[in-house]
This record gives structure tokens, sequence and C-alpha cells, in this order.
């Protein structure tokens, strides 16, 4: 049986961007490191350095927009030559530019909203990428609510931006289902009380959110 949104305990069902709506990103993005001949021992030791939880690493505070992209860019041309490109917007090898959406994910998105439940979009981001996002969704037919964290000064793992989405929802916890693909914001949105998903494969997951929506509501 198709439930909606009146015979659900979910009211909600909000996705992340990169490897839900779209094709999954990381064999994406070590295509596109190989292409632009990126160094992979050195880039093997700079991932294991980096932190997805450290709020104060240079790419935590580009995503809340607390750096320009252009300083960025500088640096991590600096630290690691080619790293940089995924980021730039000039270069053929944009990472944004190589993440397709998935149409069979957008249309069940489409069909949610029609059947009552809230839509939102969660995305930890950068503001110079926001374009070709908003230029592979119809966002203001999609979601009823997006969040950007490059345009809030927030970012998932952070408890405060699952607040703040709750707040723009005006939800309790338990009646958001979230989907993402980083199981970093995965137990971070489970720990403040939000229905989750982890993704793998973004069609995959489809049947998983109609088995957490048939919990009838209360």
């Amino acid at each position: 049986m198709t439930v909606d949104a009146s015979n659900s305990s979910i009211k909600a069902v909000v996705l992340d961007w990169g490897g839900v709506l779209t094709v999954p990103p990381a064999p994406v993005i070590e295509d596109l490191y190989d292409k632009a001949g990126v160094d992979k021992e050195q880039l093997r030791i700079r991932r294991e350095a980096y932190k997805e939880e450290d709020p104060n690493s240079r790419f935590a505070r580009l995503e809340r927009g607390e750096i320009t992209l252009e300083s960025y860019l500088a640096w991590s041309r600096e630290d690691l030559p080619g790293a940089e490109v995924i980021w730039d917007p000039q270069s053929p090898y944009f990472l944004f530019d190589h993440l397709a959406v998935i149409p069979k994910v957008v249309e069940r998105v489409k069909e949610l909203r029609d059947r009552g439940f809230l839509t939102g979009l969660l995305s930890n981001n950068i503001a110079e990428a926001w374009p070709t996002v908003a230029r592979g969704l119809d966002l203001d037919h999609l979601f009823d609510v997006v969040v950007n964290s490059a345009f809030i000064g927030m970012r998932k793992p952070e408890k405060n931006i699952f607040n703040y989405l709750l707040e723009q929802l005006e939800l309790e916890p338990h009646q958001v289902l979230f989907l993402d693909d980083n199981p970093v914001n995965v137990r971070a949105a489970k720990k403040v009380g939000l229905q989750i998903i982890k993704v793998v494969q973004p069609v995959a997951a489809l049947d998983q959110i109609e088995q957490i929506l048939e919990l009838p509501s209360s």
C-alpha cells in the first residue's frame, strides 16, 4: 500500500544532493583526480589527515561560507597541486558538472510531495557551485525547504544545521526522514533524533523510503 502523509508517522523527507539526488560522487572524484594527474600517494596522505567532522578545516570553513573559494583554491594548489581543480568552476574537472542527477530519484521526490509529504534539500555546498545544482533541479517545485551550508553559515554534521532544518519544516525530529550518503552526517542526524537512511545506491534507497513511510502515525 502506498501511504501518504496523513497516515504516516513521517511528515517530511529530506535529501542530500551529491550521492542521493545524483550518482555516487566517489568514483567520479577518483576519475577526475586521475585525469588531472594528482599525485595519488600525496592525495592518500591528505585524505587521511582530513576529518569530516572538524569544524575548523579549510574545507569546512569554505562550506560555511567563511572563506572565499579563491583563497581555498590557492591553499589547495599549494598543498597538493592539481587537487584544487574539482572545486574550480572554471576547470573542466569541476566536480559539480560531472555529477548527474538521477531522474528516478527526482520523480520520487515529486511523488512524495504530491502525497502530502514536505520535501527538503539539505546540502553541504559551496556558493559558486549552487548555480550548477540549481540548473539540474527545479528547486522551487521539488522542495518545500532548501538548506545550503554556504548560505547559512552551518554545515553537516554540526547539530545546529539539523536544528535549523527542523525549524524551517516546523516539525519534530522523529517526523523527518533524512537521506545522506556520508556516514558522519547520518550519525549526526540520528543523534538529533531524525529517522535516517544511509544511502549507498540512490535508486535502491527508494524502497527503503517506502518502508519507513509505512510506519503508522500515532
